[in-house]
């Protein structure tokens, strides 16, 4: 089962790098080219240009017309959705691993995105919230939970109002939509620890890109946290069963 979930990823992850692309354009949309093009000359590739990770390796990281460059980001999403899928299909029951799946693929999608453009897409959040959706509802806490989401929810729109007023654009509402729907399958205690790993990651990567770049810390640096949030609520759920077991909840 493992094995099938890592084949889809790759498919899907293939399919992700071109939602990425064209989400925050406005030129483009998801059915307008029909085909994927090159970003550079804009031909349309053939399918042949397509398989996913081969196509990468064989054309030896550059467009086939065009000879510019490939984005290292194409084969590490689709690397990144196979091993996820694959996780999900290890780890849980069939119906919680294809929610969970659904779920990731929201996570990666809103996360590369952010990391270039500073943003995250409704498309992302509404993954995210129904694969959040429907493993809470495989795993039985549905409809229990809801209590709980609304409780985060209501939280962190009070951080986002109060840390903007604070300092204009400090948070962004994003960020507040991805913790909330990740919390519909996570709940409250798990909220907490995705908020805690995130900040944490998010401060150790910007200490170790500083000390490597050689520039001083700048507290007005701006950071896209939608990628740390992902990453800190995909550890939660992996983790969540022994934090509620440590905290005496399970």
């Amino acid at each position: 089962m493992p094995i099938v979930f890592f084949l889809f990823g790759l498919v899907f992850g293939s399919f992700f790098n071109a939602l990425i692309y064209r989400l925050p354009r406005k030129e483009y949309t998801i059915n307008s080219p029909r085909r994927s093009i090159c970003p550079v000359c804009k031909h349309a590739l053939s399918w042949k240009d397509n398989i996913p990770l081969f196509s990468y390796i064989l054309l030896r990281g550059k467009c086939r017309y065009c000879g510019a460059k490939i984005s290292f980001r194409y084969p590490l999403v689709e690397v990144l959705t196979a091993l996820s899928f694959a996780v999900n299909a290890s780890l849980f029951p069939l119906q919680q691993a294809i929610a969970l799946s659904i779920l990731t693929s929201g996570l990666i999608i809103s996360s590369f995105i952010d990391l270039e453009h500073y943003l995250i897409p409704d498309t992302g959040i509404v993954l995210v919230g129904i694969g959040a959706g429907l493993y809470s509802f495989f795993s039985h806490q549905f409809p229990g939970i809801l209590i709980e989401v609304l409780i985060v929810t209501g939280l962190m729109v009070a951080f986002f109002a109060i840390s903007n007023a604070v300092r204009k654009d400090s948070f962004g509402f994003g960020d507040v939509e991805l913790i909330a729907v990740l919390s519909l399958s996570v709940g409250l205690l798990g909220s907490l620890f995705v908020i805690l790993f995130a900040s944490i990651s998010a401060l150790l990567s910007y200490v170790i890109l500083s000390v490597i770049k050689k520039k001083g810390f700048d507290k007005r640096a701006m950071i896209p946290f939608g990628p740390f949030i992902s990453l800190g609520g995909y550890f939660t759920l992996l983790l969540i069963d022994h934090i509620k077991v440590l905290y005496g909840l399970n």
